[in-house]
């Protein structure tokens, strides 16, 4: 073995050690003095000496706790667990578990998180980090946080706000079933709803042609979570974000039904809508494309003239176009005539939604490439090949992966 190397890690180990004696006698100095003067301690009848082992950052330690039997909650009870925000068989401390969710997060599964915490000092199981990560995404679950966000707008900044969904694979009622006979349910798609908030001035211009958003704070709630309770978090956390304080709130999304159903429940009076410029284009470039059969050259000369009034000057070129295209149809064809009344429905609901130069002018973006970005980062970690996801530790982990990339971790191992 490289001299240098074992040398390294050989001092990096005895220090290790000297250290975990040096916290071990420390945590029982301080366990000992908060015992004593801690009325649940005094209130225990049958008093005894307990063993806590807990698993530290630096290794194992033992300390002696009194355990006793608690009159009041009818139940034996280490009274220093509670004091120091431990759950009942909770043996990791929250430094190190701080340091297991961030690297199960970073990581793209529990296997290779476990391999990689045993590089920065502690050996552990993929199993003992999802119980981890359970432990304490549960624990965030059944505790939203309430505060404002650390990245807060103020009355001098513009909120933004955008929401949009992606599909995850999920186990089926059928999972454990080994046969695959037709009409078993072995694996089932769900779809996560999330949202990314964040203040315009966050989003900066790097060069001409690329912009860099260097702060947002992110949403998503588990599989089957319903509209409704999904727009409820989404304001609870624009609240959070300063939505009420905020100079002005921009909400940027695709077409989908469901979520302009949210923006007319939860944010309509206080909030200008914008409908994606892109998702808008799609549905313009398929109508073009019954408009002009085999005739790709016309229909992008078509859309061209049609979407650049739109971006640059309103939206009046647009619906005169569809409006002369429903009183005159080039044909009888019925899927041609069905084509543009579906086109003209779908714009006429957003016609309030695309006011592209105005938001031009206020430097406002029209697209919603930011929330497709973030849900590429949540797939990234958890639609990966192989990965078949219970509800439950879906719903953890995402949880978990919000309070990381939100800058609040700490908030998960908070007493």
């Amino acid at each position: 073995m490289n001299e240098l190397l074992e040398m390294e890690n050989r001092v990096l180990n005895e220090m290790r050690n000297v250290y975990r004696i040096k916290l071990q006698d420390r945590l029982q100095a301080a366990l000992e003095k908060t015992q004593a003067r801690s009325p649940d301690v005094a209130g225990l009848v049958r008093k005894r000496k307990a063993k806590l082992t807990l698993t530290t950052t630096l290794g194992s330690i033992t300390l002696a706790a009194i355990e006793g039997y608690s009159p009041e909650r009818k139940a034996w009870m280490v009274p220093i667990r509670e004091a120091w925000g431990l759950a009942k068989h909770q043996r990791l401390t929250p430094a190190l578990q701080r340091k297991i969710v961030c690297t199960a997060v970073e990581t793209g599964s529990y296997e290779k998180a476990a391999r990689l915490s045993g590089e920065w000092g502690v050996d552990t199981s993929d199993d003992a980090i999802r119980d981890c990560i359970m432990a304490v995404g549960n624990k965030a679950l059944s505790n939203p946080l309430t505060t404002p966000c650390i990245d807060a707008a103020g009355p001098d900044d513009v909120l933004i706000l955008m929401m949009d969904g992606w599909m995850a694979r999920h186990r089926g009622e059928d999972w454990g079933s080994r046969l695959h006979a037709e009409g078993l349910e072995r694996i089932h798609w769900h779809e996560i709803k999330s949202a990314i908030l964040y203040r315009l001035s966050s989003h900066v211009q790097i060069n001409p042609k690329r912009r860099v958003l260097i702060s947002k704070h992110v949403v998503a709630v588990p599989a089957k979570t319903d509209p409704v309770d999904f727009g409820l978090r989404v304001q609870q956390e624009a609240m959070r974000m300063g939505m009420a304080k905020a100079k002005s709130v921009y909400v940027v999304m695709d077409g989908a039904i469901w979520l302009w159903s949210l923006f007319e429940d939860r944010f309509k009076l206080c909030a200008t809508g914008t409908l994606d410029f892109y998702h808008a284009s799609q549905h313009l470039h398929a109508l073009a494309d019954t408009l002009f059969l085999n005739d790709k050259p016309s229909a992008s000369l078509w859309c061209h003239g049609i979407l650049h009034a739109l971006k640059h000057r309103s939206t009046r070129k647009l619906f005169r176009t569809l409006s002369e295209l429903v009183a005159q149809p080039p044909n009888d064809d019925k899927t041609t005539i069905a084509a543009i009344k579906d086109a003209r429905d779908y714009f006429d609901s957003h016609k309030d939604h695309m006011n592209y130069p105005a938001a031009a002018k206020l430097n406002l973006p029209i697209g919603s490439g930011s929330m497709e970005s973030q849900c590429s980062q949540f797939q990234d970690r958890l639609k990966r090949r192989g990965q078949f996801w219970s509800n439950p530790g879906s719903a953890a982990l995402i949880e978990v992966i919000q309070r990381h990339q939100n800058g609040e971790v700490a908030s998960l191992l908070a007493a």
